[in-house]
């Protein structure tokens, strides 16, 4: 079941469903083809304002980003021949829009330049999404890797 909606996400839905309405009927009373065009595409981008003021809290449960961090544990050797497969989980962990993405360390033994390339996908992914990154229990090399790259500009550090 959807939660009820907020009274301000009401409003403001309603607001703009108001002008995609208004734009829609300029867009039927102007004479210029430039002009109906115009109206045409005020009318979609306020209909696409509103459905988004709105879609946020009505989708369904399984496609909201969870409150809880997924963890995701990393192990053995990151390199180039690994990159992918690792990339593939980091993706797939993102791929259920979570509020905050955990990538446990611990477990890592070598994390090269090659391999740390799967972080910058992760973290492109995760930016379009307002997923935010936490990197727990890295090793020195790891961390050193990671700085080098710039990575530690887009997580999180946490040790345990």
């Amino acid at each position: 079941m959807t939660p009820p909606l907020p009274p301000a996400r009401l409003l403001i839905a309603a607001a703009w469903l108001l002008a995609c309405a208004l734009a829609t009927a300029a867009a039927i009373h102007f004479m210029p083809v430039w002009a109906k065009i115009l109206c045409l595409i005020a009318a979609a981008t306020a209909l696409r304002v509103a459905a988004k003021a709105v879609w946020s809290v009505a989708r369904p449960a399984s496609q909201r980003a969870s409150q809880r961090p997924l963890v995701v544990h990393l192990r053995g050797e990151i390199t180039a021949t690994t990159a992918g497969k690792t990339t593939q989980r980091l993706t797939d962990a993102l791929a259920t829009r979570p509020r905050v993405l955990d990538i446990d360390m611990s477990r890592v033994e070598l994390l090269t330049n090659d391999g740390a390339t799967v972080f910058f996908a992760a973290a492109r992914i995760a930016h379009k999404q307002g997923t935010e990154i936490t990197v727990r229990n890295a090793n020195p090399q790891a961390r050193a890797t990671l700085h080098v790259l710039g990575l530690d500009r887009l997580q999180q550090y946490h040790d345990e």
